[in-house]
């Protein structure tokens, strides 16, 4: 068995290559969070883990040491999840087309990354509808018809407009506008002003949302969210 694993580990064509890549990246992990928490430094972790760090293969690990509990493996998958977030920011980050500066740079937007938040502080209760998740779902990544920049850039319905103009008060249209500054749609002041934490970062609001681990502020996004669907002019049937 020990000599399949090596051989395994010699083919990056195999199969289970990438099993075994993944199970060593996380004992590496493993082994550098014992060595933080010792006392007495690296001196007194398991010497079988030394060597495994050392010689980076299975033959070397004792099978005690590829047991794990559910908070390692969350903390573990939320890291994961963190470093390729922060190395893929320019996917999940949108710009102000209006602004000639970009309100943050990417190293404060990645600051704000924590993964972990998002599994101690959910976005939604478990009691929320489809509709409320899928609604609130539309304004966190703006790829909806009810938002007319969205539109403009899929659907190229007026190629003469630079600026794709809200419906209802004719300014810059997007979700960060219908959230946080269309006033047609009647004085949402109350609840703007609980989100002032997310709003400050205008158009990327919903990663400051997203990681936030204030249960309150979410549950007011979703309150907002419903009100100026309630309150707006043009709704449902602009996704039909």
């Amino acid at each position: 068995m020990t000599a399949k694993i090596l051989q395994i580990e010699t083919e990056p064509k195999h199969r289970f290559y990438w099993q075994i890549m993944a199970t060593k990246r996380y004992l590496r992990w493993k082994a550098e969070e014992d060595l933080k928490t010792e006392p007495s430094g690296p001196t007194t972790v398991d010497g079988r883990m030394q060597s495994f760090l050392r010689q980076c293969s299975f033959a070397s690990i004792d099978p005690t040491q590829l047991m794990y509990t559910k908070n390692e493996m969350e903390v573990y998958t939320s890291k994961l999840w963190d470093e390729y977030i922060r190395s893929d920011m320019a996917s999940i980050t949108k710009s102000d087309p209006f602004a000639v500066l970009p309100i943050q740079s990417n190293d404060q937007l990645k600051a704000i990354v924590d993964s972990g938040a998002t599994l101690t502080c959910p976005l939604y209760d478990r009691s929320a509808t489809r509709r409320q998740t899928t609604y609130t779902t539309d304004f966190i990544h703006g790829h909806c018809l009810r938002f007319q920049n969205f539109v403009h850039s899929q659907q190229k319905v007026d190629r003469t407009k630079h600026c794709p103009e809200c419906l209802e008060c004719f300014k810059p249209d997007s979700a960060y506008h219908k959230l946080f500054e269309c006033d047609a749609i009647g004085d949402l002041s109350a609840l703007r002003s609980q989100l002032e934490d997310i709003a400050y970062y205008e158009h990327n609001f919903h990663l400051a949302l997203l990681f936030s681990t204030n249960k309150r502020l979410k549950r007011v996004f979703c309150t907002l969210v419903e009100e100026v669907i309630s309150r707006s002019e043009y709704g449902d049937d602009l996704l039909t």
